[in-house]
């Protein structure tokens, strides 16, 4: 999505601050080793809301009282400030800014009647913001939540930082991938980051499950045709019942089969009287009220499913609007002085007119962004309607059964013109049904609605299959895989294994290079710059992906600490040292072309130079390939020893170690 970081604050308990601006595209943090390049990402990590703080501990926390970060989402700004670690660091403030006009007087007085809420709750916030809002991504209602519970940002967390030790590492590709969990939810959650899925799809999953699992367990109980305790006590106890209340008995609630079979084999006596204590009618007429009642909630619940859904929809579609709206406005501020065509005179009145017009339109913009991408998951709600609604049907079902059975017996008694006669046939009922029980039941007893069952199945599974996940699984593979290999031909990636494709498969993030039809894992290639390759070109190609993907909740940013350590592994020069020394070796080398033939080491040390320069060179044309096919720039933060003066509209800060740092 297109969203990125405008600046990195650091604020002192005196309200002195520190910052790092920066925009989208390139930019580049140089200096000396030990002058807070690399705690930037920790800082960034901690202040979206990390459960612990990484932050170097020394000056920057001796410093510092208040991290934050300002992120900026299209014209919207989310200023996210948390206390330092061991000072109240389960709260943190969270403020939406609709003018960046906040960011030229920015300072520490800027939190002053602010209120810091729980840590959790402005995580909450900020995520619908992005537009991740999945509360539940269970595909079984019976799996554990702590293993596959709610979507949450921490899961794109490992798509935005590649550490120091991290970006050339065979071993390992992602940041926090050595948590089972952590990792385990990033994959999983990883078409809900990429905006393919949605709170709907997994409630879909759970009930599409539940009625699979349904069908399976009911399709074992024909094949052994046995019932279970609940449901034989169910099946015997309803035409007892309605025995005894034909005959003005009360039969007690909570009886156990065994019970109920005792006074199903010992039936009391039919009186002479039985007729007038018989009150079958009027039990038939309850039954019947509150069949009405329960189709009425029925058809409550079926209304108010549709016109959630509806409400959801509808809610997309006007904020895709508004947005269509504000993206559209191109309306230019304020007016010149105009003239009369005729009689050459200003026109004042107009201009003010105008002007008024242009002030409400520039206060309604700013209205309409403010609403920017901002979502809540109704999933859950829906699915408690869904199985309210599948509850009714079946109390519907046995209701419907029981006041059938009721009218057989009114019938029989008003066919035999005799009670008597109606109570033998339900006592026949009662000895079949326990019969049934004894020995085993018949399909046609069931009382699961087969057609409606698989019927319902057949939907579930349609509207799953609407979301052509595979499909967009194989569309991502093939791109980062084609993405990663371009890339790679422009980097220092081996020759002896050229030609070959990378390939990153989403499901499991499994990365591997196929060369001569063999797979080679990353901890099977030898050289540190085949590591930085490989890396660099899955970093890129993810970048690309999630840019391009326009329902992304994933930020367009990316870190990279220190890609040059491979060419310049024991760099411990102050960087005004190596500026010098990188000068004179350039200048050797546009001067004396032909002796670098000649002289093999420094030909080696001026190639390393060359592919650091090289590394920048990539990212730049990956990031303008970006912008062509996404139209917007994303954002890119290297942390890096080399100053390349090629690059310097890039640098956003340089830092020695006796002079300028981040403290």
């Amino acid at each position: 999505m297109k969203a990125f970081i405008r600046k990195i604050v650091l604020f002192s308990s005196t309200g002195a601050m520190r910052d790092v601006p920066l925009s989208d595209g390139l930019n580049i943090v140089t200096g000396d080793s030990k002058t807070g390049k690399s705690a930037l990402i920790e800082i960034v990590d901690y202040c979206l809301f990390s459960s612990r703080s990484t932050i170097p501990v020394g000056k920057i926390t001796e410093f510092t009282e208040l991290f934050c970060i300002i992120l900026q989402l299209s014209k919207k700004f989310l200023v996210i400030a948390r206390p330092k670690w061991g000072s109240d660091q389960t709260k943190a403030y969270l403020s939406i800014e609709t003018n960046e006009f906040f960011l030229d007087t920015f300072s520490i007085e800027y939190f002053k009647g602010k209120t810091r809420r729980a840590l959790k709750a402005v995580q909450v916030d900020v995520e619908e913001h992005l537009g991740l809002s999945v509360l539940d991504t269970r595909e079984k209602s019976q799996s554990d939540k702590r293993s596959s519970g709610k979507a949450t940002m921490r899961s794109f967390i490992s798509f935005l930082f590649q550490h120091q030790n991290l970006i050339a590492n065979k071993h390992v590709i992602f940041y926090r991938f050595d948590d089972f969990y952590k990792r385990k939810n990033t994959v999983d959650q990883f078409p809900i980051l990429m905006g393919w899925v949605d709170g709907e799809y997994y409630s879909i999953k759970q009930q599409l499950e539940e009625k699979k699992k349904l069908l399976r367990k009911e399709t074992r109980r024909q094949k052994s045709l046995k019932l279970d305790t609940k449901e034989q006590i169910e099946k015997l106890r309803t035409p007892i019942n309605q025995y005894y209340t034909a005959i003005g008995y009360v039969l007690e609630k909570d009886l156990s089969l065994r019970d109920l079979k005792k006074r199903a084999q010992s039936l009391p006596e039919i009186s002479r009287t039985s007729y007038e204590d018989s009150n079958v009618d009027f039990q038939s007429i309850n039954l019947k009220d509150k069949l009405k009642i329960y189709r009425r909630e029925l058809s409550d619940v079926i209304v108010l499913i549709k016109q959630i859904s509806k409400n959801s929809n509808d809610a997309n579609n006007y904020q895709h609007k508004l947005q269509h709206i504000v993206e559209a406005n191109t309306i230019k501020d304020g007016v010149s002085e105009l003239i009369c065509p005729f009689c050459h005179s200003a026109t004042p009145e107009i201009e003010e007119v105008i002007n008024s017009v242009n002030d409400s339109r520039d206060e309604l913009i700013s209205e309409l962004v403010n609403i920017g991408n901002y979502k809540t998951d109704s999933s859950e709600h829906i699915k408690e309607l869904i199985e309210k609604r599948d509850v009714l049907k079946n109390d519907i079902r046995l209701l419907a059964i029981e006041i059938k059975n009721i009218e057989s017996t009114i019938k029989e008694i008003k066919l035999n013109n005799e009670l008597r006669d109606g109570l033998q046939f339900l006592k026949g009922v009662i000895q079949v049904t326990l019969d049934q029980i004894l020995s085993k039941p018949t399909l046609d007893q069931n009382p699961i609605d087969f057609d409606e069952l698989k019927g319902d199945i057949e939907t579930l599974q349609g509207i799953i299959d609407g979301y052509n996940l595979e499909e967009k699984y194989q569309d991502a593979n093939s791109f980062i895989s084609r993405r990663m290999t371009e890339i790679s031909k422009t980097l220092d990636f081996e020759e002896e294994l050229q030609p070959g494709t990378m390939r990153f498969d989403l499901k499991n993030f499994d990365f591997y290079y196929n060369f001569e039809r063999k797979d080679i894992r990353l901890s099977e290639m030898g050289s540190g710059a085949n590591w930085l390759a490989c890396h660099l070109s899955l970093f890129l190609s993810l970048l690309h992906l999630s840019c391009k993907e326009k329902a992304s909740c994933i930020p367009s940013v990316l870190f990279i600490d220190q890609p040059s350590q491979v060419y310049f592994p024991k760099a411990t020069k102050t960087l005004s040292e190596e500026r010098k020394i990188l000068k004179e070796a350039t200048k050797t080398l546009s001067k004396e072309k032909k002796i670098l033939k000649e002289d093999t080491d420094l030909q080696e040390a001026d190639e390393n130079i060359i592919q650091v320069k090289n590394i920048f060179t990539v990212i730049l044309n990956e990031l303008a390939a970006i912008k062509k096919d996404c139209n917007f720039l994303p954002q890119i933060v290297v942390m890096e020893h080399a100053d390349e003066i090629e690059f310097n509209e890039y640098v956003k800060k340089r830092w020695v170690t006796d002079g300028d740092k981040l403290i």
